[in-house]
């Protein structure tokens, strides 16, 4: 066995051996240099996270260094033959330098596979797609590519051969600048898919398309130059010198002009192969426009909202401008642009993020997908905007040069530029805690990153969500404690610390600390963030973008094809034993597809874990109850809601167990309640016109429990304010002359229905009501997160007072 190993291995290097040899006389010592190259890149990237295993990123960074590869070759190439007097064709040129710069990636992939063996690769083939259609795609066009440049300047061949993918990707780089999208495709530089936070990648038929136009651009170019290139040679001279236009065949000129006009036609028409999408293509799908004197909102038209939604947004949008303008005293020289697209998938396939937000502060524009009033998204990214009027000239982030001797070096503050966004937005916190309640949590939890780590480049190397929430509860602290112009002037100087605040940023992290110590902090925010914060970055990540691309698939697929749900889970839980939450998965999957006893098995293996965190074992158990629903089991479905309420960490998932319990404690609440809940299966799916009539059959049947009149108005609120209204006095208000005598809501339920009541009482106008609700609610709370949601709601209120 040893034996025949070793024998193999010899073989391998003894083919490798004279591959090189042969390499050497036919090109020159550069399949040797690029060959070593390629090898040693590989071997690196086998050792750094997330390029370890064959897939998207590994192919990204071995596509860069074979464009710049295979253009030298294809260059080289054509020199060797015009040295050695040697005949050929373009074709044959071209080939010749496509299977040397192919060669080249051979121990890359090797190297890879073989890396398999030591960390783990959770799905080869879409590995192997991604390593053809990004080095292997761009080895082809790089070595047609350096083959023309050579045969287009005998003297300067190797210099035009680099500066074409050069030339190429700076292209890219500014359309990456001036164009909307964050994603960008390239012949040489392949494909840039946008923000990292957006995990789940898999090769799409948008990239295979793109690299089939490449290969109509290659062949049109080497056609061309075939017909205008002679094959014969002069006395002692090169064979290919001179441009020759006796000796043009006309079929193949005419082969030439049709894939050169195919290659003019697929350029013209990138942007509707989403290529390369610009405004006029987001103008024609995104086709609405509102506008006011701060900001234009552009929208699809067919996408569903109404006049009443599109003014509340426009409002929404001037409110938290005017809200921004007043706390950093400046404003953008020009209106703010939100392009609001349909959905997360629209959106991502037209400017490159799916469920990233993000914004161009350089060019004044935010993108956003499905934003409903009152959104608590849009000031973070309109914030990046307003930073623009004190960020760096080019950019409109913290970004400066800095001189380390004779040298200028860059200086990206990224945790700067999205700490100050999420200051900004501090006062409208998603949850029950502040920021820096959760900022307190992660340092107590052991899962802190230190600050010189966090406001540098390296903030994109740590979990993005606790990133966003140490960045964002420092640059806070820094505001409240140090004023609004001093937190410009660190934004300037991309984190001069000392420069501004005279004092050393390990200084400010010892005080910051000090004052987050200080955060009041209850057993269940600690459990909430100890599951919010828990997941690593995306480098620490098993598979990470397989995943995530696995995991969505299987989430959208497992009400309607259940079997293949399961089937993608169970890869999951292969790849990741450890997550608990794809357990929870595999288990809904499992009781869709059929099997209710196998899913009550894992789910209860779920609730004996240790390591579980109290979210999740409130998940697990709230579908255990689901599952004994379906079952008939009301004892045990009973039992697993108590287990919900023993360890919920939420408000909401009180309410919801709650709401559970009071649906089985009789046959007609089962049967309008019960079937609203828990659905017409364990996925929870049921018609919302349907639960919308059950809930009112509810409230019908049971008139003298306030949470029929709750859940009626809860379903009207988002839909039609004025008739929610009603509905949600009777629930909230049972002494406002409403006569309602029986069984009250419970503070969980009251404190919900006060702000359902403050919002719904808002859109239909009722300015008075609507504050009146927040103020009670503000005197029924205990949560800091709570009172600063008020108080910015009163802002709201006064602010559409005063217009």
């Amino acid at each position: 066995m040893v034996g025949a190993l070793t024998r193999g291995v010899n073989a391998v290097i003894a083919v490798l051996t004279s591959g090189l040899e042969a390499g050497v006389k036919r090109v020159g010592r550069r399949v040797v240099i690029w060959g070593g190259l390629a090898a040693v890149l590989a071997l690196v990237l086998d050792f750094v996270p997330l390029f370890d295993l064959l897939g998207y990123d590994f192919s990204f960074v071995m596509g860069l260094l074979a464009t710049l590869a295979s253009v030298d070759i294809g260059a080289g190439v054509v020199a060797a033959a015009r040295r050695h007097g040697r005949p050929a064709t373009v074709f044959t040129l071209a080939g010749e330098s496509a299977a040397w710069s192919l060669g080249l990636l051979v121990v890359p992939l090797l190297l890879s596979l073989l890396n398999a063996l030591r960390v783990r690769n959770c799905n080869l083939s879409n590995g192997l797609a991604f390593y053809l259609l990004l080095p292997v795609a761009t080895a082809l066009y790089g070595a047609g590519a350096g083959t023309l440049c050579g045969l287009l300047s005998v003297r300067r061949g190797r210099l035009l051969a680099f500066a074409v993918p050069v030339l190429s990707i700076l292209w890219a780089l500014a359309r990456l600048y001036f164009d909307p999208p964050v994603f960008a495709y390239d012949p040489f530089g392949g494909y840039f898919p946008g923000p990292i936070y957006d995990e789940a990648l898999r090769p799409s038929m948008t990239l295979l398309l793109f690299r089939l136009c490449n290969l109509v651009w290659l062949g049109a170019g080497l056609t061309a130059a075939s017909t205008v290139f002679s094959r014969r040679s002069t006395a002692g001279g090169p064979p290919l010198v001179e441009p020759s236009p006796r000796w043009w065949p006309r079929r193949r000129a005419t082969l030439a002009l049709l894939l050169t006009g195919a290659s003019v036609l697929l350029f013209v028409e990138r942007g509707a192969l989403l290529f390369h999408v610009r405004r006029p293509e987001l103008a024609a799908i995104l086709d609405g426009e509102r506008r006011s004197t701060r900001v234009i909102l552009r929208y699809a038209t067919a996408g569903g909202l109404g006049a009443a939604e599109l003014d509340l947004l426009m409002e929404d949008l001037d409110f938290r401008y005017e809200q921004l303008r007043s706390l950093f005293q400046v404003e953008p020289d020009r209106p703010i642009t939100v392009y609001q697209f349909p959905s997360a998938e629209e959106k991502k396939a037209l400017v490159g993020a799916g469920h990233t937000l993000y914004a161009k502060p350089w060019t004044r524009e935010i993108f956003v997908q499905g934003e409903q009033f009152p959104s608590r998204r849009l000031r973070h990214e309109m914030a990046h905007v307003f930073a623009a009027s004190f960020g760096d000239p080019l950019f409109g982030v913290a970004f400066r040069w800095r001189w380390k001797g004779p040298l200028p070096v860059p200086r990206l503050a990224s945790g700067l530029v999205e700490g100050i966004a999420e200051a900004a937005d501090f006062t409208d916190p998603d949850g029950g805690s502040t920021t820096h309640q959760e900022a307190a949590a992660i340092l107590a939890d052991g899962r802190g990153a230190p600050l010189r780590d966090l406001m540098g480049a390296g903030f994109s190397t740590l979990s993005g969500a606790r990133a966003y929430t140490l960045a964002g509860s420092f640059c806070r602290f820094l505001l409240d404690t140090r004023g609004a112009e001093k937190l410009k002037a660190i934004y300037q100087s991309a984190g001069d610390f000392p420069g501004v605040y005279g004092t050393t940023l390990d200084s400010l992290e010892t005080e910051w600390h000090r004052f987050l110590t200080a955060q009041p902090l209850s057993a269940e925010q600690r459990a909430r963030a100890r599951e919010q914060f828990r997941r690593p970055a995306i480098f620490k990540k098993v598979c990470a973008r397989e995943q995530a691309a696995r995991v969505g698939q299987a989430r959208a697929l497992v009400a309607s094809a259940p079997a293949r749900a399961l089937t993608l889970l169970e890869q999951a839980c292969d790849d990741e034993p450890d997550e608990p939450n794809l357990r929870v998965d595999l288990a809904q999957a499992t009781a869709a597809a059929g099997d209710s006893g196998t899913a009550l098995r894992l789910l209860a293996s779920v609730a004996r874990d240790g390591q579980v965190t109290s979210p999740v074992r409130s998940r697990a158990a709230s579908l255990a109850a689901t599952v004994h629903f379906h079952l008939g089991d009301l004892d045990n479905a009973r039992a697993a809601l108590r287990d919900v309420l023993a360890v919920a960490s939420d408000e909401s998932e009180r309410r919801q167990a709650i709401a559970k319990l009071r649906a089985l404690e009789d046959e007609p609440s089962r049967r309008t309640l019960g079937r609203a809940l828990f659905g017409d299966n364990v996925t929870g799916a049921v018609d919302p016109v349907l639960a919308f009539y059950l809930l009112a059959e509810f409230a019908r049947v049971h008139p003298d429990d306030a949470l029929g009149p709750y859940l009626v108005g809860r379903q009207l609120s988002g839909r039609d304010a004025g008739s929610a209204v009603p509905f949600l006095r009777t629930a909230c208000e049972p002494d406002s002359g409403s006569q309602f005598t029986g069984i009250t809501l419970q503070l969980d339920f009251r404190r919900e229905c006060l702000r359902m009541m403050m919002w719904a009482a808002f859109r239909s106008g009722d300015l008075s009501r609507s504050a009146a609700a927040a103020r009670t609610l503000a005197t029924e709370t205990s949560e800091e997160a709570e009172r600063l949601r008020v108080r910015d709601f009163l802002e709201r209120v006064t602010w559409r007072q005063a217009r």
